[in-house]
């Protein structure tokens, strides 16, 4: 999540260039279509700029999208533009086989190779940082955790 957050503030400083460029040597800037154009451009660029900022961040602690509940984890995805969040994915812990983690996201499988996703907005370290509070050492040592490549 955080470098397609990071890739869509590049993409939208880029369409504001051309947008720019055409409000000046132009006159689409009459144009209805044009304006509402701008309007989207302007809504998902701040989303993507708001999501890249230490606010964004401090609003969705991870203690909020990854939590456990007696014999479930719960994963709770960041979706959709500003503070959006799905509904909790529930995965018993002793079903669990196998947690990818992931720049801002995290993979879990169980044992009927069922696989969960949560798009969370945190690195990787505090990912697993966070698993390891949540899940105690026993559980730990059944569950292949394994951090994902780029």
């Amino acid at each position: 999540m955080l470098v397609i957050n990071k890739l869509l503030a590049k993409i939208s400083f880029t369409i504001a260039f051309v947008l720019i460029a055409l409000w000046v040597f132009t006159p689409l800037w009459h144009s209805a279509a044009f304006s509402l154009f701008v309007m989207l451009w302007g809504f998902i660029t701040l989303s993507s700029l708001y999501r890249v900022t230490p606010l964004f961040v401090a609003r969705n602690p991870i203690t909020d999208l990854l939590k456990r509940d007696v014999n479930q984890l719960a994963l709770i995805s960041l979706a959709g533009l500003f503070d959006f969040k799905r509904k909790a994915e529930f995965v018993l812990i002793g079903q669990i086989k196998q947690i990818e983690i992931g720049e801002g996201i995290i993979h879990v499988t169980d044992i009927n190779e069922q696989k969960s996703t949560a798009i969370l907005s945190v690195r990787s370290d505090i990912i697993k940082s966070h698993l390891e509070q949540l899940l105690s050492e026993r559980e730990r040592s059944k569950i292949d955790i394994r951090l994902q490549l780029n």
